[in-house]
């Protein structure tokens, strides 16, 4: 990968529907050439798909929060894991290198009181040591 492919890369990652057009015109190459290169990137796995950007304001899962999870003495991180990957309201689920934290996850709510029914619930699961939640007042990129 070059600069090029970096280039290309990042104008995906801040606006992923952009046309082979306009990225040619933000990272001066041809369209073709542009075409082109994106097709490698995804044939090699380094762009594994692309996603939408939601406004969860304007949606009925308006409250965010990441959660850092401290497994408990005798779970492995794969077991806490294998857990987590089984809760549905999981969005996202990151594996972190942290003094006293194994775990984060990303969740959504409709409000704070099924945010708060959502942590009680993990916090009386055996398996889960502590936790440590972060509300996510603004996501700004």
């Amino acid at each position: 990968m070059d600069d090029k492919d970096a280039a290309i890369i990042q104008a995906l990652e801040r606006t992923s529907k952009l046309s082979s057009r306009a990225i040619a015109q933000q990272v001066g190459l041809p369209i073709s050439t542009v075409h082109r290169r994106i097709q490698k990137l995804e044939r090699e796995g380094v762009i594994i798909g692309y996603k939408a950007i939601i406004d969860y304001n304007k949606t009925d899962t308006a409250i965010a929060a990441n959660i850092l999870i401290k497994l408990g003495d005798g779970t492995s991180k794969n077991d806490g894991i294998a857990r987590l990957k089984q809760l549905s309201e999981v969005q996202q689920l990151i594996n972190i290198q942290g003094v006293n934290y194994d775990l984060t996850i990303h969740v959504r709510f409709k409000n704070l009181k099924e945010l708060s029914n959502f942590t009680e619930a993990l916090k009386a699961k055996e398996w889960i040591e502590r936790l440590y939640t972060l509300i996510i007042i603004e996501q700004i990129i």
